[in-house]
């Protein structure tokens, strides 16, 4: 059936891809919870094979759909998250449950700064990937990070954020407002505030 859907979709137009995209994502999100986790996979299969060529809107749109649950296709989550398109990988890597440390370490490695910020925005991140964004982010992913409560910044993070903030009076003026900065690191920021 597979490979008779392939022959299908490599011989239909773009507008017919997308909307088969579009049902096919439709009962995935319609029974995703009385799915098992094989009949997941074969969502994922299929839906994988209709994304390989798919129009960005279509992707844009699956992207938004799946990332707010948790019965979805690991595969295809992972997939979306890596598009170098912000519009498509943003929903997944700032919403999404399913995508492990793993992945979004990955991610944060090969990506760049707008992949960064959305990681940054996610309700849980913890401190093996905060400490990653702070290393390689820019302003933009500090501030995000350090207005996400649900970041865990360890010591080592708030000491590299208030090295950054020496040069950046708006990091500074935000970490401040962090309840768990370790007191000891407190003097090291009020010089930098003045």
């Amino acid at each position: 059936m597979i490979v008779e859907l392939d022959v299908a979709v490599s011989r239909a137009s773009d507008s017919w891809r997308s909307e088969l995209l579009r049902r096919v994502t439709d009962l995935l999100i319609g029974g995703a919870e009385n799915y098992s986790d094989h009949q997941i996979a074969i969502f994922g299969d299929i839906i994988g094979r209709l994304t390989e060529n798919a129009e960005i809107p279509a992707l844009i749109e699956l992207s938004a759909r799946l990332a707010p649950l948790d019965r979805v296709p690991m595969n295809v989550v992972a997939g979306l998250a890596r598009n170098d398109d912000i519009a498509i990988s943003g929903p997944v890597l700032e919403l999404s449950g399913v995508l492990s440390d793993e992945t979004l370490v990955d991610i944060a490695t090969t990506k760049w700064p707008n992949h960064l910020v959305a990681i940054a925005g996610r309700d849980r991140l913890s401190e093996t990937i905060t400490e990653l964004l702070i290393q390689r982010g820019n302003s933009e992913v500090a501030l995000r990070l350090i207005g996400n409560h649900g970041a865990q910044i360890s010591e080592l993070g708030f000491v590299k954020l208030i090295g950054q903030a020496k040069t950046d009076k708006t990091v500074a003026a935000a970490i401040a407002t962090r309840t768990d900065m370790p007191a000891e690191l407190a003097p090291f920021l009020k010089l930098t505030l003045s």
